[in-house]
């Protein structure tokens, strides 16, 4: 019987088994089938629509709200409401998860 690998050698393995595979495919190919021709059309400007707009304002205030919270972990920024906040949300989750327990032994027991 063989060993088990190491558990973090079979990401390595794996990412070098695609990789030789990835060359394998590129060197078997012919020359004619790596190269490809484009035609490009040039059509009038059009201005965005507003569902463009409205998704890509929305893409900013996202990313905009992922920099402020990235800079707040830097700095290690936690006001104190946060960490009460914190604890009544552990605390509903271990009675939400207590109550479906409840819930789920009663069903399966037939009531």
């Amino acid at each position: 019987m063989l060993p088990a690998p190491h558990p973090r050698s079979i990401p390595r393995a794996l990412g070098a088994a695609c990789l030789v595979l990835v060359l394998a495919l590129v060197l078997a190919a012919p020359a004619s089938a790596l190269t490809t021709t484009v035609t490009v059309t040039h059509h009038a400007a059009s201005k965005p629509s507003d569902a463009t707009i409205a998704l890509a304002a929305l893409g900013v205030l996202l990313l905009l709200g992922c920099i402020v919270w990235a800079c707040a972990r830097l700095v290690a920024y936690e006001p104190r409401w946060t960490l009460s906040l914190r604890h009544s949300v552990a605390e509903a989750g271990f009675r939400a998860s207590a109550t479906w327990a409840e819930f789920s032994d009663w069903a399966r027991l037939g009531r």
